[in-house]
């Protein structure tokens, strides 16, 4: 069983020396190690040349991380795909650990480790993080996984910490990271890894996930638009899907978010945007709560502007 490593890179000249040195440090080295520098304007590629006998080397002009992790995901020969973001952090145990879980549940479509923040340009310690010699592993059904994953991003938040089967990049098809929704990507190809079957999650924290101060200010509104959009691209896959229940499920998550970007238009004044959003998470939900919530944030938004609630900033800090 052969293991390929994908980085998708742009200007991480700060942080891709520590992100390439955890894959080399790995105590289960991993086959190929393929990075594609997206464009990068910084000394990115001359950081990555001192590794060059170590990786390989692609570069196009800039596109997106979509793009990149499509590109990398074509050119890897391994039968397991590790992702890796630029700035992310492995523990020397994390491939060992990744290599384990698929020979012991060949059938999953996705294999994920717990993780740790941290924050800065440091590189981490991993001396102080203890792992639990005995670690209970799960294997998450489709409908669980979509809905902890929708309702709480956290521990399937990243890439980095996440490997997939190349046959399942194959059953996907050739865009399985949307460049549509750019950004959200990683979104999208966890909506459709619901649709193929379950994933296996372990609670070791072998990813340091790494927080900067650009990290932390993101453009809420620009998010969530593509959020929304990365639902309607879905919705069509989820209609023709057996499982009832999974559908509601996703509608009722689609509605959540809708309410979250027309929340967020009425804070910067798009109040006819904000009320079509509202009236639509009517129609993508028949359950009673969402229901609720969406037609209630449909009547505050008429009300008189010193009766209306505090709505969210843009950007999120």
């Amino acid at each position: 069983m052969n293991v390929s490593v994908v980085i998708p890179t742009y200007n991480s000249a700060r942080t891709i020396q520590a992100t390439l040195d955890s894959v080399l440090q790995q105590t289960v080295p991993p086959d190929e190690i393929l990075i594609l520098d997206d464009g990068s304007t910084d000394n990115t590629l001359s950081i990555l040349d001192s590794y060059k006998s170590s990786v390989i080397i692609f570069q196009q002009k800039n596109k997106g991380v979509a793009s990149a992790r499509n590109f990398l995901c074509k050119q890897a020969r391994g039968d397991l795909i590790a992702f890796l973001d630029h700035d992310d952090i492995w523990h020397p145990k994390y491939l060992e650990v990744q290599r384990g879980l698929y020979e012991s549940f060949p059938n999953a479509v996705a294999y994920f480790t717990e993780h740790v923040n941290f924050y800065g340009y440091s590189n981490y310690d991993w001396s102080s993080c203890l792992l639990d010699p005995q670690p209970t592993v799960e294997l998450i059904t489709p409908r669980s996984f979509f809905k902890r994953y929708y309702e709480a991003t956290g521990p399937f938040a990243s890439m980095s910490y996440c490997c997939v089967p190349k046959w399942v990049l194959k059953k996907i098809g050739r865009e399985s990271f949307c460049v549509k929704v750019s950004g959200v990507d990683d979104s999208y190809f966890f909506g459709l890894l619901t649709l193929l079957g379950s994933v296996v999650y372990i609670p070791l924290p072998l990813v340091a996930y790494r927080i900067t101060s650009e990290a932390q200010s993101a453009n809420r509104l620009k998010s969530l638009a593509l959020w929304v959009e990365m639902f309607q691209l879905l919705e069509e896959r989820y209609r023709k899907v057996d499982d009832t229940e999974l559908f509601r499920v996703f509608k009722m998550a689609f509605a959540s978010k809708r309410r979250q970007y027309g929340k967020t238009l009425m804070g910067i004044g798009e109040t006819s945007e904000a009320r079509r959003q509202f009236w639509y998470s009517l129609n993508n939900s028949s359950n009673l709560v969402s229901i609720v919530k969406s037609l209630s944030l449909l009547f505050l938004s008429f009300m008189p502007a010193l009766l209306q609630p505090k709505w969210p900033s843009s950007y999120r800090k």
